[in-house]
This record gives C-alpha cells, structure tokens and sequence, in this order.
C-alpha cells in the first residue's frame, strides 16, 4: 500500500464471516462489499468492534433499482438487501444516511451510548 496511513490501515480479503471473526476491535472504520445474502449477518458481526462513532459503509444497497420495485421470489440477494436496509433503519444503536451513488452506499454510524 503507498499511503503515507497504510501502517493505519488493516485490509482484508477473503471469507467475511472468518475475517470478521479474527478481528479484535475497537474499528473505526469498515465497507462492506460482500455477498449480498449475508449483509444483516456481517453487521450483526461487526457492530460490537465498531467503535463509538464508527462508520460502517455498506455499498451496493440500492441494487440498481431493484430494492424499490416489485421483487422476484427467487431474487434473494434484493430480498437480503431489502431486509438489510429495513434492519438498520429500525436499529437503535446507530443512524444512517443513504448516498445516492451509482448503486448507492449507506453509511451507517454507531452511536456513543451503544458502545
């Protein structure tokens, strides 16, 4: 890595479910780009090594489209990103903002009592 931060920087790839795992905490800072089906599963995961005030950007969450018109019963990764982004409205330990871009990241941050 050529980044003047990289000795800050902790990138992984590879199974999430086992790298989260490994993980120790405290985590300032994660973007989740992973299979689609597991998102709710790695957050529930992650969000106890997050830190308070920690950033979570989960990306592809508006599925080009697909999470806002009528769904195909066998579609589950629109299912998973549907239920995904229901979960973390309704999540009391953090707030989130939707970014709008290309198909779309929702930055979602802990708030300091859950920590």
């Amino acid at each position: 890595m050529n980044s003047p931060l990289s000795s800050q920087i902790d990138l992984r790839f590879g199974d999430a479910s086992k790298i989260i795992e490994e993980i120790q905490g405290p985590v300032d800072l994660v973007f989740l780009d992973a299979d689609k089906e597991n998102y709710s599963h790695y957050f529930d995961l992650l969000i106890d090594k997050v830190r308070s005030g920690g950033i979570i950007l989960a990306d592809n969450v508006l599925w080009s489209g697909k999470v806002v018109k009528p769904v195909k019963e066998n579609d589950k990764s629109t299912i998973a990103l549907m239920a995904f982004n229901e979960k973390i409205q309704h999540d009391v330990r953090v707030e989130n903002v939707l970014l709008p871009v290309r198909d779309g990241i929702m930055m979602i941050r802990k708030i300091k009592k859950y920590d």
